[in-house]
């Protein structure tokens, strides 16, 4: 196996496992009645959760069933709509939708024609989407697997990708076939909502995945299996780091309020998320440096796993906002219309 720096990155997804390793050999000291020890322990384990802004501890946080009146509800849920038993056509997904009251709806995982199937149920409901683009249908990618529909008009629509030659360049160790296939598939969707006469970046992402599951499946012994996952692993990193780079890059003068969300495969504290996080070199209003914030760190309480499929529980799904949104509450939901689970929530927005 080839180690290189992803190889190192990798380890933070580990990183919600350790904190509960810590914390468990805390109360372990604790019943030992070896007090010194237990502070210490219990101090390491506090410094590395809020190092990785892993498991906030909001203890009174109370999400609201229905959407508080003058707030801004965000809807971010991969809804694998390119797999068979997702449901996404059908009533029950329509009326949690509906019920659910959000003003922002974004859904990776959604294939064009489920896309336009959603646009005309939730019409009503979201009279502007992504796909009312002109030229969508003309982009030159294998498919369009993300979708924002949105109460407010959205305009200055545009999607970018990333430069393939670099990361032949930069990553010399990834097979060249598998980053040309691949980067047919990376896509970032950019649009401006106008929000009650404020224009607000909206930034739909999903980062490179590291295909655990197609690993395992094709690997003959635990051996080769093992081999395969960390060969996916080290590939979706190094993607991940070049799509965030791009991303932070495009970002980094934006002038609007910005909410940056999607499906980023990989867990808070990554490199990819950070980097994302400070995008922005200056807040243009005040003269200092903006660092979007992550709204499950900020009012969550937990793990908050927006993943559960193949043994693995993981948030890989976030909601990054800037500061002209003021939080007021976040949950994951346990609907399971997916392998993921809906990630929502609420903010006062004050320009």
């Amino acid at each position: 196996m080839l180690l290189t720096q992803e190889t190192f990155e990798m380890t933070f997804l580990a990183t919600p496992f350790v904190i509960m390793a810590l914390a468990g050999v805390t109360l372990m000291l604790l019943l030992l009645r070896f007090w010194n020890a237990a502070l210490i322990m219990a101090l390491l384990t506090l410094l590395v959760n809020g190092c990785t802004e892993q498991i906030p501890l909001h203890l009174t946080n109370q999400f609201p069933a229905e959407k508080p009146a003058g707030t801004l509800r965000v809807l971010e849920y991969n809804i694998c709509g390119k797999v068979e038993y997702a449901p996404v056509h059908g009533a029950p997904f329509i009326e949690y939708v509906k019920n659910l009251n959000a003003d922002l709806l974004f859904l990776p995982e959604n294939t064009i024609g489920t896309a336009h199937g959603l646009e005309r149920m939730l019409r009503e409901t979201y009279p502007y989407s992504l796909h009312d683009f002109p030229g969508f249908e003309e982009l030159s990618v294998v498919y369009a697997d993300l979708s924002i529909y949105s109460r407010y008009p959205l305009s200055n629509f545009r999607s970018y990708h990333l430069d393939m030659e670099k990361i032949k360049r930069d990553h010399p160790y990834l097979p060249k076939e598998d980053v040309e296939f691949v980067g047919n598939y990376m896509i970032v969707y950019e649009a401006t909502a106008d929000i009650d006469g404020t224009p607000v970046t909206l930034v739909h992402v999903h980062l490179r995945t590291n295909s655990y599951d197609s690993a395992k499946s094709n690997g003959n012994g635990k051996r080769q299996k093992v081999h395969n996952i960390y060969e996916n692993m080290q590939f979706g990193y190094a993607y991940r780091g070049e799509e965030s780079r791009s991303i932070a890059d495009s970002l980094r003068n934006c002038p609007n309020p910005l909410i940056v969300c999607g499906d980023f495969n990989d867990v808070s504290g990554a490199k990819c998320i950070r980097t994302i996080q400070n995008c922005r070199a200056k807040n243009v209003h005040e003269g200092h440096r903006d660092r979007l914030s992550d709204a499950w760190w900020r009012g969550g309480q937990g793990f908050g796993f927006t993943f559960a499929a193949q043994k693995l529980r993981l948030r890989l799904d976030h909601i990054l906002y800037s500061k002209e949104f003021d939080l007021q509450g976040v949950c994951v939901d346990t609907v399971s219309f997916s392998d993921h689970r809906p990630l929502i929530a609420d903010f006062k927005f004050n320009p």
